[in-house]
């Protein structure tokens, strides 16, 4: 019998504990009283937990061919085996420690299981090569069963993938789905941080503002942060945000937290642009610390927020309104619209086992949400100005096809693609590489769909739509 290990332990309770109260497994290794104190096990903890959340389908695929009676497995015996599987398959463990480890975590929860762990775990050492190579599979269908475990990912996300971005793009999301993203955050111009003794890591994207550091966790126990001198966001996030700089009214619809607000804010302060801005979500707790941020942040400054469903516009905004005296129109109105989050899922290890495929098919919930949406908020774009609608997936069915149903309406009649490079903020001289930037990435079509890579941002989807009349 071996010691168990603190990360092992740790990654098991917190495992148990998302899946019976529904909360994110890195929100609950946050807490103080649920990691290890010592930071090696405390990261290996994480890493485990993680893992097992973004595979834990293909790991109990692989589970199940050796598990006698797979139903009658109570959850606290499957998540210990869980994460020994995870183990073997994608960290390549040496089998005598995964195996001897997840016995021990089996027996810490059900100790009349541990010899089923033992003989079971070792079918899976002995087979995890076989299974990510799809050795099982049809010869015409192994290669994409084997991108998707390699991956650890649902077989048919995966060909969504590919019927959207092609196969290139597939790999190059796969390849990176189980590696950590890079962490960037955005700076404040008005309280920038003392210390960034951390270091700058490779600039992802040039982008006046944006911060990637050597070391994030560094920077983050400076407190800049908690400090209102920084803010977390994805680089590509920080992109789109940018785009939606421009002098006059801006309408910001999902707002959530407020990352993207204070992106805006803080750009709008570095070009000089007067403008006003309303923050508009269905989540008054999101509104709240939204609210709370910028104005720690000293970026409150023109911004006000608002709270409802916004597929009803005209209820969210009804005190706006009254404040003006109309029925107010926008410069500029961005949807950052609800989303598979697929281009995220690096970060959110829970998305792809959650998601069902007729969430995103078409007529799905996901698409007539973002649709529905997009034809409410270009009711309030002011004639001559621009809508953005964005969103974190990668899956056509939610980027161009929302657009293109939208410009095939009778509302989206009067607007036109407009490339997002030539948004104003690109024309100020401060922005003008970042705009050269967005000019090279943009598609075709003028639109701009980024997929995650090792090392690189997240999978963005941004258009840019422009009122005629």
């Amino acid at each position: 019998m071996s010691r168990l290990s603190p990360a092992r332990r740790a990654a098991l309770n917190a495992l148990l504990e998302a899946e019976r109260s529904g909360s994110f497994v890195r929100d609950v290794l946050e807490r103080a009283d649920a990691r290890p104190s010592d930071a090696r096990d405390a990261a290996f903890a994480l890493r485990l937990a993680l893992g097992v959340t973004a595979t834990r389908g293909c790991v109990d695929e692989l589970l199940d061919r050796f598990l006698a009676k797979p139903n009658r497995v109570k959850l606290p015996v499957r998540m210990a085996l869980r994460v020994a599987a995870f183990e073997l398959v994608y960290l390549d463990a040496m089998p005598e420690v995964a195996v001897s480890q997840g016995v021990e975590l089996v027996r810490a929860r059900a100790a009349s299981a541990a010899g089923m762990a033992n003989a079971v775990l070792r079918r899976v050492a002995e087979a995890r090569v076989g299974y990510l190579a799809a050795e099982d599979a049809l010869a015409e269908a192994r290669a994409a069963f084997s991108r998707a475990r390699r991956a650890g990912l649902p077989l048919w996300l995966v060909e969504q993938i590919v019927a959207a971005r092609g196969e290139a793009a597939a790999e190059q999301l796969t390849a990176a789905e189980l590696e950590p993203a890079p962490v960037s955050f955005h700076l404040n111009p008005r309280n920038a941080p003392a210390d960034t003794s951390a270091g700058v890591g490779e600039e992802l994207v040039p982008l006046p503002g944006c911060f990637t550091p050597g070391n994030a966790s560094a920077f983050i126990a400076t407190r800049a942060l908690a400090r209102g001198e920084a803010v977390a966001s994805d680089t590509t996030a920080q992109l789109i945000a940018t785009t939606c700089v421009a002098a006059g009214s801006c309408l910001e619809i999902g707002a959530g937290r407020g990352t993207k607000t204070y992106v805006m804010a803080a750009q709008s302060e570095r070009a000089g642009m007067a403008r006003t801005h309303v923050a508009a979500e269905l989540s008054p707790r999101k509104v709240e610390l939204s609210r709370k941020r910028l104005e720690e942040s000293g970026l409150a400054r023109g911004v006000s927020f608002a709270t409802g469903d916004c597929r009803h516009l005209d209820q969210v905004l009804t005190a706006c309104d009254a404040a003006a005296g109309e029925r107010m129109r926008y410069d500029t109105v961005l949807l950052d619209a609800p989303c598979s989050g697929t281009g995220t899922m690096r970060r959110h290890p829970e998305i792809p086992w959650r998601l069902e495929s007729a969430d995103v098919a078409p007529g799905g919930a996901l698409p007539a949400l973002q649709l529905a949406l997009l034809t409410e908020a270009s009711r309030r774009v002011a004639v001559g100005g621009q809508l953005v609608y964005a969103t974190c997936s990668v899956l056509a069915e939610e980027n161009e096809r929302v657009v293109d149903a939208f410009l095939a309406s009778e509302e989206g009649r009067d607007f036109e693609l407009a490339p997002l490079s030539e948004a104003p903020i690109f024309q100020e001289a401060l922005f003008h590489e970042t705009g050269a930037y967005l000019h090279e990435a943009e598609n075709e079509r003028d639109m701009l769909q980024t997929i995650p890579a090792l090392g690189r941002p997240d999978g963005h989807f941004a258009a840019r739509l422009v009122r005629r009349g």
